[in-house]
């Protein structure tokens, strides 16, 4: 044993030598990278997030490559050698997908929480990298193992043109969602006339579909990819309060008190529920009575207040002080 000690000590002194000396590295190099980080923290807010998720990585690393380095240099033989390394590689691309991912998504939701980003589309962001970052992992490690590329390549870009044409439609709603949240193409409040025949209030603005509301009170779901197929007449909210100005300049209507008094009750009645957003369904079961009605009562406030639709009439109600905290609205019995 003492003879077998004496002719090895050197093949296992150096390669021991050689894994101390590399993990001593590694975690020089980390502290310093720690502290250059930190230091360009004010700079760049994304710093405490690659400071945090690989703090444990770095070291990890380091640890795999002085493994490595001290199997290279040991008396283990050729095969052994090989097998090692691929399997320290493997473990190395795996602690790296892992770390990416952690990184990517601490990054993605920091800055798109930041803005008026939607859930679902961070998760449509986390989800993609995901994926990205696993298969592209998968294909390193079986190179790695010496596997044969072509065919998992082929199969993975069958997959992607599968699921591609089985979500075209969702793909390109969430495109022309996006268009439609960043381009500022329309916004919530504006009054829009699409091509295909819709039009009224744009009431919510997501990231599949947009809805407005008529100026009869019904709400309709248009989807984004939709949307931008046709042309868009944006009337903007000061469509509405020009109008409503024009209106109340108009020789013909000198106030607009004398306006409101030209109302029967019952017509302020549905005004004031109009100012209050209420559609024709909920109006009719305030007041106990029939949709056709409501919009009948509907016509006539529009006809004698000289305004064109139901969001102007809210406009006008709410200016008059007819919506407000205290307003009671009577109802027949």
């Amino acid at each position: 044993m003492t003879n077998w000690l004496a002719v090895h000590a050197l093949n296992i002194f150096f390669p021991l030598l050689a894994f101390v000396v590399i993990v001593a590295l590694g975690i020089w190099a980390r502290s310093t990278f720690h502290k250059m980080l930190k230091h360009h923290n004010q700079k760049w807010m994304g710093s405490s997030f690659v400071i945090e998720t690989m703090w444990h990585p770095c070291l990890h690393w380091f640890l795999i490559l002085g493994a490595y380095i001290a199997i290279q240099i040991s008396i283990m033989s050729q095969t052994a050698k090989r097998l090692s390394g691929e399997a320290l590689g493997s473990l190395f691309v795996l602690s790296l997908i892992w770390t990416t991912i952690n990184l990517s998504e601490s990054l993605i939701r920091f800055y798109l929480g930041k803005t008026k980003t939607m859930q679902s589309l961070i998760s449509v962001a986390l989800n993609t990298v995901r994926v990205i970052v696993i298969v592209t992992g998968i294909l390193v490690i079986l190179e790695i193992w010496g596997a044969p590329m072509a065919p998992v390549i082929i199969v993975f870009i069958a997959l992607f043109f599968i699921v591609g044409l089985s979500f075209r439609g969702t793909f390109d709603n969430l495109l022309a969602g996006l268009e439609i949240l960043y381009g500022e193409h329309i916004k919530v409040g504006h009054f829009i006339k699409v091509g295909s025949g819709e039009e009224g209030q744009v009431t919510q603005i997501s990231w599949t579909r947009v809805t407005i509301m008529t100026s009869e009170g019904h709400l309709i779901v248009i989807p984004n990819n939709k949307m931008m197929a046709n042309s868009i007449i944006d009337y903007g909210e000061i469509q509405v309060e020009s109008t409503y100005n024009s209106a109340r300049k108009s020789p013909a209507t000198v106030s607009l008190t004398g306006l409101i008094e030209t109302l029967t009750e019952r017509e302020r009645e549905v005004l004031t529920l109009i100012g209050f957003g209420a559609t024709n369904r909920e109006i009719a079961e305030r007041l106990i009575i029939s949709e056709n009605t409501v919009k009948s009562h509907l016509r006539s406030i529009l006809n004698k207040l000289n305004i064109r639709n139901r969001q102007q009439a809210a406009v006008y109600a709410e200016r008059e002080g007819l919506v407000s905290a205290s307003a009671s609205v009577k109802t027949d019995q």
